[in-house]
This record gives structure tokens, C-alpha cells and sequence, in this order.
């Protein structure tokens, strides 16, 4: 074979294998850099999660004690029309009050459907039923005690709520840690 044959086959192969190698670092490359992507996407989804339970968390347990304080608003309303006329729930709660507890109710309700939960969920749904028996109760022992459990599951709302925010707190801990 003569050596202009060898020396540009030589070449040739040469380039080839330079040009091969850089494409297998630049895929490479691409790679990681589209797997770091992934990664900061995936990061900044489970900050965004987190931030929205959390926010979503807080922001039942506002609405639940409003709701809870609403209840024994129209609690106290019974019990005064009923030392006065001798009649339990027989008259109309003062403007505003019955379009509160509706409101909150329904938002204590729309703030637990976002939440990851079950117990949370859960807690939510007894604490309605009873504050809703607390205004529909045919008399003010029944109410009383409705009244009483449902601060009895605000308690419990209020401390799972706390947990489950000492959770996600410890989470994002573990997880900015190991980065």
C-alpha cells in the first residue's frame, strides 16, 4: 500500500474518531445538562406543592376557628331568643351571621378538598356535621353538645394541621440539605 494511501486513510480514520468522540462528549454533555433540567423542574415543583399545602394548611386552620367561632355565635343567639321567648330556634339569626357560617363552611370545605390528607379531610368533614347540627338542633342540649364536639375535632383539626406543617418543614430540610 503506498504511504500517501496510509498517511490519508490515517487522516481520514483519525478525524473520523475525533469527530465521533466529540459527539459522544457533547451528547453526553446534552444529557446531563438536560437531566439538570429535569432535576431544577422537578425541585421547583415540589417547592411550588409544598408552599401551596402549607399555605392551604394555614389557611384552614384560620377558617376553621372562624368557623368554629361563628358556630357559637349562633349558639349564644339560641340561647338568648330561648330566655326570652321559651322557644329554641324559632327566630331568625341577626343579619349576617347565617350568611357567614354558610360562607365559611363552604370555604373550610373548598380549603380541605386541596389538602393531601386524609385525616385532615376527614376532621373537616365531622367538624362540619357538627357545626351544622349546632344550628339545626331541636334543643339546647343537643346543640350544646354538638357544640362541644365540634371543638373538641377543632383541637385535633388544629394539632394534625400543626404536624403536618412541621412535616413539610422537615422535608424541604432533608431535601435542600442534600443539595
Amino acid at each position: 500500500m503506498p504511504e500517501w494511501l496510509t498517511t490519508t486513510l490515517s487522516v481520514v480514520v483519525g478525524g473520523f474518531l475525533t469527530m465521533a468522540s466529540s459527539w459522544l462528549a457533547d451528547r453526553r454533555l446534552t444529557d446531563r445538562q438536560r437531566e439538570h433540567r429535569r432535576e431544577d423542574r422537578n425541585e421547583r415543583l415540589l417547592i411550588r406543592r409544598n408552599e401551596f399545602q402549607r399555605d392551604t394548611l394555614l389557611n384552614l386552620q384560620v377558617a376553621s376557628q372562624k368557623l368554629l367561632r361563628k358556630t357559637g355565635a349562633s349558639l349564644h343567639q339560641d340561647r338568648m331568643a330561648f330566655q326570652t321567648t321559651g322557644e329554641w330556634q324559632r327566630q331568625l339569626l341577626p343579619d349576617g351571621l347565617s350568611d357567614d357560617h354558610l360562607h365559611l363552611s363552604t370555604e373550610v370545605t373548598l380549603l380541605a378538598s386541596r389538602i393531601r390528607n386524609d385525616e385532615v379531610r376527614d376532621l373537616v368533614v365531622q367538624l362540619r356535621n357538627h357545626t351544622f347540627s349546632v344550628v339545626i338542633s331541636k334543643n339546647q342540649g343537643e346543640a350544646e353538645a354538638h357544640m362541644t364536639d365540634a371543638a373538641n375535632i377543632q383541637g385535633s383539626l388544629i394539632e394534625t394541621i400543626g404536624r403536618l406543617l412541621r412535616e413539610l418543614d422537615q422535608a424541604d430540610e432533608k431535601h435542600f440539605s442534600s443539595h
